[in-house]
């Protein structure tokens, strides 16, 4: 019985230890271009759940959610542009939000396409780094928040490029 007992609590720690790094802590490895040249394709990240399930990421921040397009379904990383309310427009290669030219230092390219919308409540508008190479909101539309699946907060492989974000 006692052998049972320790079994039990075994499993109720790797339980407890799994559920903390589902919503604060989970790997994602990075696949693709479209992040650079933040980040790399084979990068790993860590992403935080808790931050998008509780609205604590802003613009700017890079995030992860969940698509489902012609090419099936996948999680794509991808950097907050706009959230609800903000008005983004995309002209001459430029970015604005709420009519403010957003500096870019992190952008590869200047951003192709015409866009001017405001992003509806639940919503946000996202954009990669790549732009050039990069399937995001001026393509798919507004991501929902509901397919949020983390907020990036942890370069950790390769390890000469370890950063916090």
């Amino acid at each position: 019985m006692e052998i049972i007992k320790e079994w039990l609590k075994t499993i109720a720690y790797a339980f407890v230890i799994v559920l903390a790094l589902y919503f604060f802590a989970w790997p994602v490895t990075i696949e693709g271009e479209s992040m650079e040249p933040t980040f790399l394709d084979g990068d790993k990240v860590v992403t935080s759940r808790f931050f998008t399930m509780t609205g604590k990421y802003d613009t700017g921040d890079v995030v992860v959610f969940h698509m489902i397009d012609v090419d099936g379904e996948r999680d794509v990383i991808k950097r907050v542009i706009g959230k609800a309310g903000d008005s983004i427009e995309i002209k001459n290669g430029a970015v604005y939000r709420n009519g403010v030219l957003i500096s870019e230092e992190y952008a590869k390219d200047a951003t192709e396409g015409e866009v001017s919308l405001t992003v509806p409540k639940g919503g946000i508008f996202v954009l990669g780094d790549n732009r050039n190479h990069s399937y995001d909101s001026r393509k798919i539309g507004i991501v929902s928040e509901s397919e949020l699946k983390g907020k990036v907060i942890l370069r950790w492989y390769p390890f000469r490029s370890i950063k916090k974000f």
